[in-house]
């Protein structure tokens, strides 16, 4: 009898409380049995015991009842995800460690051309081209190893025979003693974006066909014009020399005769000997961008110090401060570098105040892929309005001064930059001096014969300070 409660109480402690609650409830609406009357102590037992088994059968029927419900909740789970598993737009293969379909979808049925009943069990690699295997068993076996995301591209063959671009992605499943189970590939056709890949770069190819013609093209004018200026400045040497020739003849015979000098003849030896040098001076112009540059490692420094060196009486004539930043080592020609830094000293030097001190400071700076240098001076400086003339040939800004030159110096400067694929600009400010920044890239060889105009004409130059 005691052993009987005793299993009544375990048995209500193992229920769950809510349960016994609601299986009490019930089993008070249900009519008592009809039976013949039995000892008190007896009846009082059977009672118990029948009042035990009715609650514990309603509590079973409560618990199949969540079981079902939950079942059914279980089965409208899966089925949702089974339809996007399904109409996903992508292929998804559960694959083990051979690489044998466990599970596919729809869009991988329809990618490779057959059923699920016919491409589960298969080997995926069968579908993968030739070329690809070897490359696709090394990605699942680091699939399997790693557990973590891998992606690889290949080509795929499908039933039909038919090539498509394809981008695995595959991660590892473990099982519950934690070593690889299956994985879970997911396979996007990228053919459209190879094909697209495959135009652009075919359009490229066009373009840059296209570009080099032009290029070519514009060389080839390029080097007719320079011919033409070439011949036209020679040819013009041997008629001013005449000129020159006959007018001082005139002048040393009217001079013989006591006669006056006449202002006409004096003018027309003026104008000769300005036309000899601006002749001149084009001549320079257009021999120095035809001249075969030799590129190699130059020092700046020794350039600098060679500059100095040749200007030494123009620096010592007047009163004139240098100085100087540690100056980089570029890939450049040293002969046309030399000519580009005497011009850049002689400007300041020309332009700066004869009545104080020239104070000529060369700046040096760098960035990821330019060597800058700067030339600045406390001159007489100019209007920035003015700043895209300063590098044109005979432009000259200060026509009032006597010694503003042909206006060819910065036009030379210029020139030698393009040559050295490098960048070349002005600032400044009237009455305040004015620099002269040039950009040299790094690493730069004389491909910048190709590639200057996209640095000197691709834009407004940066505004730097030392």
């Amino acid at each position: 009898m005691k052993k009987a409660d005793q299993g009544a109480e375990v048995g209500k402690e193992a229920v769950d409380p809510a349960l016994r609650l609601e299986a009490e409830r019930l089993l008070g609406t249900v009519p008592p049995l009809d039976v013949p009357e039995p000892p008190a102590a007896l009846r009082l037992h059977l009672q118990t015991q029948e009042h035990e088994l009715q609650v514990r059968q309603i509590e079973l029927e409560l618990q199949n009842e969540q079981l079902r419900q939950t079942n059914l909740e279980l089965e409208l789970t899966r089925n949702r995800y089974t339809d996007l598993f399904q109409q996903a737009p992508l292929g998804y293969f559960m694959l083990d460690q051979s690489g044998t379909i466990l599970e596919v979808n729809t869009t991988g049925c329809t990618q490779l051309g057959l059923t699920h009943e016919r491409l589960n069990g298969r080997r995926l690699p069968v579908f993968v081209q030739e070329n690809f295997r070897t490359h696709f068993a090394v990605f699942l076996r680091r699939v399997f190893e790693t557990m973590q995301p891998c992606r690889v591209e290949l080509t795929l063959v499908g039933q039909d025979g038919k090539n498509f671009y394809a981008q695995v992605d595959a991660v590892a499943t473990a099982a519950s003693d934690g070593t690889p189970s299956y994985a879970r590939a997911a396979v996007i056709d990228i053919s459209p974006l190879k094909e697209a890949q495959e135009a652009i770069s075919l359009l490229n190819a066009v373009l840059e066909e296209r570009v080099q013609a032009r290029i070519a093209q514009i060389q080839e004018l390029n080097d007719e014009l320079e011919a033409l200026v070439q011949s036209v400045t020679h040819d013009l040497r041997l008629p001013l020399q005449q000129i020159n020739t006959y007018a001082s003849q005139l002048q040393a015979k009217a001079e013989a005769s006591g006669l006056p000098p006449q202002q006409e003849l004096q003018q027309v030896l003026s104008g000769v000997d300005h036309l000899n040098e601006l002749v001149g001076a084009l001549f320079a112009y257009f021999k120095a961008g035809r001249q075969r540059a030799r590129f190699f490692p130059v020092s700046l420094e020794r350039v600098m110090a060679d500059v100095r060196k040749s200007m030494k009486s123009e620096l010592q004539a007047r009163q004139v401060n240098l100085t100087q930043d540690p100056l980089p080592t570029i890939c450049g020609d040293s002969r046309t570098l030399h000519m580009l830094f005497s011009h850049l000293l002689g400007n300041a030097l020309k332009f700066s105040p004869q009545d104080r001190t020239a104070q000529i400071r060369v700046i040096s700076q760098e960035n990821e892929r330019e060597y800058l240098i700067c030339v600045r001076d406390n001159g007489i400086g100019f209007n920035m309005r003015h700043k895209d003339r300063m590098f044109g040939i005979f432009q000259r800004l200060h026509q009032e001064r006597q010694d503003a030159g042909l206006g060819l110096g910065l036009a030379l400067v210029r020139r030698i930059v393009m040559r050295h694929g490098g960048r070349v600009w002005a600032e400044g400010r009237e009455g305040e001096g004015a620099s002269i920044w040039v950009a040299f890239p790094k690493g730069q060889g004389e491909h910048g014969q190709k590639v200057h105009q996209a640095f000197v004409q691709g834009g407004t130059a940066p505004h730097l300070k030392p």
